[in-house]
């Protein structure tokens, strides 16, 4: 059997030590050792490395980490390892496997011996692509933040001033936050003015619609709701201070936004992403992020599918076979396609052509947006991989061509577009 001289190292990685251990090609362990979490430590990393030999690769349980930054400026082939995957190697070498980071360490090194021809290595994406990637994200979570405060504004209110809550429906807008802070009392509410109250209304470019108007005249018609004085002057200290934070988030999430637009409006491949049907402002720059630049990346549309969770999971045994939703996957990415897969079918007649066939076969929304989701894929795949703009016209010709059922549920569609229903 002919060997080599490879090396194959893990670390596993902590917020205060990183663990290392350094594999022969037979396994025999060259290197062990732990270094602190500062530029010493990592310096000390990549040097011990540099000594044990040729480093075929290294097994990291990260991707964005500054661990990994450090081996990829020093040259080093790094393989990402799910934890999950790195669990189940602990587990198949022992029956009760102990667990500690040189353990860790060597268990992804050991793994990546014995597995790598069947891993694949990071490989980066360019600067702009990487800060758009991580823009889109940390945009993604403060949304889910100012979610979280507007449910806690909502809550207040209910406690102490449930008629603010009639005026507005959406309390992700800045006025209704706003309001709260011009009105922060149902006593301040009565005793403002109609022309007070019409000048808020007026000087945030709002209409003066019949439903304002009606609540402006029956402020003091009717019974009141019920009050407490010490819950009102604690809870509107609680809204108050919830509005002021949703309106500083709020600037920060413009500011998100106006980044994002410059990095993406100057992308190479910003055109493929903008002719997808429904995919606007917000949606075409978070999924050209999950694709990213390297078309080597991904095998074929089926693996993209998979990491999104597009793909369902089919189990076989015996007679029995189960199919079910993917749930280990990429979460932000089956995210955005099933909002890009809803988004298409006011967009696309041959989008809700398939939704429509799918429900009537008895599918969920959820799996029907999922399948949509998945088709939808399999075009986009190909657009990314030869650099192509989405013409509905040639895939229509397409769906003719192959006498897909798709074709009769359209033209059932026509008729309903003609009249302006959809």
């Amino acid at each position: 059997m002919e060997t080599t001289d490879d090396r194959w190292a893990g670390v596993d990685w902590g917020s205060e030590r990183h663990a290392l251990c350094v594999l022969d090609e037979q396994g025999k362990e060259v290197d062990a050792f732990t270094a602190a979490h500062s530029p010493e430590g990592l310096a000390e990393v990549v040097a011990r490395l540099q000594r044990s030999g040729v480093i075929a690769g290294v097994a990291v349980e990260t991707t964005r980490n500054l661990v990994v930054q450090a081996l990829l400026d020093a040259g080093v082939t790094v393989y990402p390892i799910n934890p999950k995957l790195s669990h189940a190697w602990r587990e198949g070498w022992k029956v009760a496997a102990p667990k500690s980071d040189p353990t860790d360490a060597w268990v992804l090194a050991e793994g990546l011996r014995q597995n790598a021809a069947r891993l694949r290595p990071f490989r980066t994406d360019d600067a702009r692509t990487r800060e758009l990637r991580m823009l889109c994200a940390d945009e993604c979570t403060l949304i889910g933040q100012r979610t979280a405060l507007v449910c806690q504004l909502r809550a207040a209110l209910k406690e102490y001033y449930p008629q603010a809550l009639a005026w507005f429906d959406d309390w992700t807008a800045p006025t209704a936050w706003d309001f709260v802070l011009t009105f922060s009392t149902p006593e301040a509410l009565q005793q403002a003015s109609r022309k007070r109250l019409f000048g808020f209304l007026k000087s945030h470019c709002l209409g003066i619609r019949p439903h304002w108007q009606a609540l402006a005249d029956n402020r003091l018609k009717g019974p009141a709701w019920p009050s407490d004085q010490a819950t009102t002057a604690a809870k509107s200290v609680l809204a108050a201070t919830l509005a002021k934070s949703l309106r500083a988030l709020q600037a920060s999430l413009d500011e998100y936004r106006r980044r994002i637009e410059a990095l993406y409006g100057d992308h190479p491949d910003a055109s493929i992403f903008n002719s997808l049907p429904g995919a606007g402002p917000k949606t075409a720059p978070r999924l050209l992020c999950q694709f990213g630049t390297d078309r080597a990346r991904f095998d074929d549309a089926q693996a993209v599918a998979q990491l999104s969770g597009a793909a369902p999971v089919t189990s076989r045994s015996g007679r029995s076979m189960t199919v079910r939703m993917r749930r280990q996957c990429r979460k932000d990415f089956r995210n955005v396609l099933h909002q890009w897969a809803f988004l298409t079918l006011s967009d696309c007649i041959w989008a809700r052509a398939f939704y429509d066939r799918a429900r009537r076969a008895g599918q969920g929304h959820a799996l029907a947006l999922r399948n949509l989701a998945r088709k939808w894929l399999a075009i986009l795949y190909r657009m990314w991989q030869n650099g192509e703009r989405y013409d509905e016209g040639r895939y229509l010709a397409s769906l003719i061509r192959r006498g897909s059922p798709l074709v009769q549920e359209i033209q059932n569609l026509q008729p309903l577009i003609t009249g302006g229903k959809l």
